[in-house]
C-alpha cells in the first residue's frame, strides 16, 4: 500500500519540476540547486516506490545508497535558497557577500556532518514497512545536520516574514520540522515524505512572490 504512495509523491514530483522549470527563465545558481533540490526528492520517492519491484540484493542497496549521498550532498543548498530568497526580498541580514560566505560554511559543514552520519557508516539494511521495501541504518540515529538545514531555514522565513508581512515559507518550515518529528512505526517515512512535498511548496511560492516584485528576473 505504502508504494501507491510514493508512487503520487513521485508523480508530484514531475509536476513540481515542471513548474519550476517553467517559472523561471533566469538560469542562476539558486534555480539550479532548486532543481536539483527536487531530482533528488523525485529520486528519493521513485527508488521507494520501486524497491519491492527490484527486489532484495546488492542493486536496490546500490540504489538506496545513491538516495543517502544526494540527500547528504544536495539537500543543504536549501539553506543557500532560503538565502537567496531573503536576499531578493531585501532582508538586511541577507544582505552582503560576507553573509554569503558565512552560508556557504555552514553549507559545508552541514555536508561534511552528514557524509559522518549517513555515507560514512555504510550499514543500509533491507526494511519493508507497509509493503515498501528500502534499505535504511542499522542503527538509525537523530538526523542533527537535516535539523539543522530546517532551522536555518524557519530563521531566515522569521526574517522574510518580519521584513515582507509574508509567512508562508516560515508555515511550510514548521510543518516539515513538526511532521519530520512524527514517528509513526507502521509508515515509515511517508508522513516525512509528504512533510517535504509541503515544504517544497513553500520556496515554489516564496520564488514566485520574488518574481511578482521583480518581473526583470524573468525577462
Amino acid at each position: 500500500m505504502g508504494n501507491i504512495f510514493y508512487l503520487i509523491y513521485t508523480l508530484i514530483y514531475i509536476y513540481l519540476i515542471v513548474y519550476a522549470y517553467r517559472m523561471n527563465s533566469s538560469k542562476d545558481l539558486q534555480y539550479w540547486c532548486f532543481l536539483a533540490i527536487l531530482g533528488a526528492l523525485f529520486y528519493d520517492c521513485l527508488i521507494s516506490a520501486v524497491g519491492f519491484l527490484v527486489g532484495d540484493g546488492q542493486f536496490l542497496k546500490i540504489l538506496n545508497y545513491l538516495r543517502f549521498v544526494m540527500h547528504v550532498f544536495i539537500t543543504p543548498t536549501l539553506c543557500y535558497i532560503a538565502f537567496k530568497l531573503a536576499q531578493k526580498m531585501q532582508v538586511r541580514v541577507a544582505q552582503g557577500k560576507a553573509a554569503e560566505t558565512v552560508v556557504w560554511l555552514l553549507i559545508v559543514i552541514f555536508i561534511v556532518w552528514g557524509f559522518m552520519h549517513d555515507i560514512a557508516p555504510m550499514d543500509l539494511v533491507p526494511e519493508t514497512v507497509w509493503g515498501v521495501l528500502a534499505y535504511t541504518h542499522a542503527t538509525p540515529s537523530v538526523p542533527i545536520p537535516v535539523i539543522l538545514v530546517n532551522v536555518f531555514i524557519i530563521i531566515m522565513s522569521v526574517f522574510i516574514w518580519k521584513k515582507t508581512g509574508w509567512p508562508i515559507l516560515f508555515i511550510t518550515s514548521v510543518i516539515m520540522m513538526f511532521v519530520g518529528a512524527i514517528q509513526i512505526e507502521s509508515l515509515g517515512q511517508l508522513p516525512g515524505n509528504a512533510g517535504e512535498i509541503v515544504f517544497i511548496c513553500g520556496f515554489l511560492l516564496a520564488q514566485k512572490k520574488v518574481l511578482k516584485k521583480t518581473p526583470c528576473d524573468s525577462c
